[in-house]
């Protein structure tokens, strides 16, 4: 072995060392990126936008106590807040509310109002490893569940919503389940579809600027479109052009 080889002969400790810089590399690969804005973070919810049909259970596959509900989720941008809201009719526990992004917390935080007049709660939690949604509440008042779980089965034709209350400190019990089946066509992932041009989704809503037709998926995404259509059609193209970039890489590398 020349004198170079041996001045350049790597010692354990930077071996170790190495080897755990690689290693960080890969699980930061592997890592989902953290959402950069409200709207980014809330598009991993674009699928719970529409208009749903619900049946509640008590309990599973018993049809005592149960009931029937309708529900809607749109797009609102009001006040520089990006936030997802929903409307329960003949709800059982909560009938309205808005979902946004902590970027500080990097939390999902939801605001919603029970059945009864002057009920209130505020739920945050994150997406787990299989994409549902859980929220919790640190403090609820009367019947409001404690815990909340939103999942997405059958290619997001279907929305299932679990309501349970605290039992003990880490405990909880199943208060009811409901399960919502999406009004008009199919939403599964891979299908074809007309995309809304603000947020993605599957586009519902016809809006026209300069003579062209384009899609939104909600009221909300709606107003935002005839607010500003030129930097929505801008912010599009720039979505598109990245996409592009993206899979033209994937299919390089």
């Amino acid at each position: 072995m020349s004198q170079e080889q041996q001045h350049f002969q790597p010692t354990p400790r930077i071996a170790k060392l190495a080897i755990a810089i690689c290693l960080l590399a890969i699980l930061a690969a592997d890592r989902p990126e953290t959402p950069k804005s409200a709207k980014q973070a809330l598009m991993q919810l674009q699928g719970f936008v529409g208009d749903w049909r619900g049946v509640g259970q008590v309990r599973r596959g018993s049809t005592r106590g149960a009931w029937r509900e309708k529900c809607g989720w749109t797009w609102n941008f009001d006040d520089d807040q990006t936030s997802l809201k929903f409307k329960i009719d003949d709800a059982k526990f909560l009938r309205d509310g808005s979902l946004q992004w902590n970027s500080v917390s990097k939390q999902f935080e939801l605001a919603a109002r029970g059945i009864q007049e002057g009920q209130s709660v505020k739920y945050t939690g994150q997406l787990d490893e299989s994409g549902k949604l859980i929220l919790e509440a640190s403090e609820v008042t009367g019947s409001l569940p404690a815990r909340l779980s939103f999942r997405q089965v059958a290619g997001g034709d279907r929305l299932i919503v679990l309501y349970e209350r605290r039992s003990g400190t880490k405990r909880f019990l199943r208060m009811a389940e409901v399960g919502y089946t999406r009004s008009g066509s199919n939403f599964g992932k891979g299908t074809n579809f007309i995309e809304c041009v603000v947020t993605g989704g599957v586009g519902t809503i016809q809006v026209r600027h300069q003579g062209q037709t384009y899609y939104v998926c909600c009221t909300g995404c709606k107003d935002y479109f005839d607010e500003d259509p030129e930097g929505v059609l801008a912010e599009y193209r720039e979505r598109k052009a990245e996409e592009k970039r993206k899979e033209k890489s994937r299919k390089q590398g």
